[in-house]
């Protein structure tokens, strides 16, 4: 009787998956179907750099995001407003908490906790990251993308609020 139900679990279970693939498995890339401007929301992993926060959304390996407040006033007339509560409060204290420091030993930005969350916020994307050359002549005639010192990605994230925030101890 009891391998019968483990067998109709499976069953159900696989039955599920088919139908609803997204709930069982998170593979889907949020940049798969987001546009330029567009009102993203996603969950994945943060860390911080010398000179960027960078997010690495689930379902998209290859792709690393840079992360923004919709607030920031060199936005201008684009700024957006940013939900500033108790998740976001979490989010920055985790993500800027460093390891105790061992004996004899430097460590420059060695982050305590991996930080995973739930961001949301506006999606810009530039047509490529790096510098921009001139097809005839092979000049460099401008930059595009996200990242410093040098753009390093296509996508940047204007976030607007961060939620489900979880941390644990690398």
């Amino acid at each position: 009787m009891k391998l019968l139900t483990n067998i109709m679990w499976v069953a159900s279970v696989g039955v599920a998956s088919l139908a609803f693939p997204a709930a069982l498995h998170d593979e889907r890339c949020v940049f798969d179907t987001a546009k330029n401007g567009g009102m993203v929301k996603f969950r994945g992993e943060a860390v911080s750099t010398d000179h960027d926060v960078i997010v690495r959304p689930n379902g998209c390996p290859n792709d690393r995001v840079i992360l923004v407040y919709g607030d920031d006033p060199t936005f201008g007339k684009a700024r957006l407003e940013v939900k500033r509560d108790e998740a976001l409060n979490q989010f920055e204290k985790y993500l800027r908490e460093e390891k105790p420091p061992k004996a004899n030993e430097i460590c420059k930005l060695c982050p305590r906790y991996r930080v995973h969350a739930d961001f949301e916020g506006r999606l810009d994307v530039a047509p490529s990251a790096g510098l921009k050359k001139d097809p005839k002549t092979g000049k460099v005639v401008g930059i595009e993308g996200f990242g410093h010192p040098l753009p390093f990605t296509r996508y940047r994230l204007v976030i607007t609020g961060v939620s489900n925030v979880e941390a644990s101890e690398k």
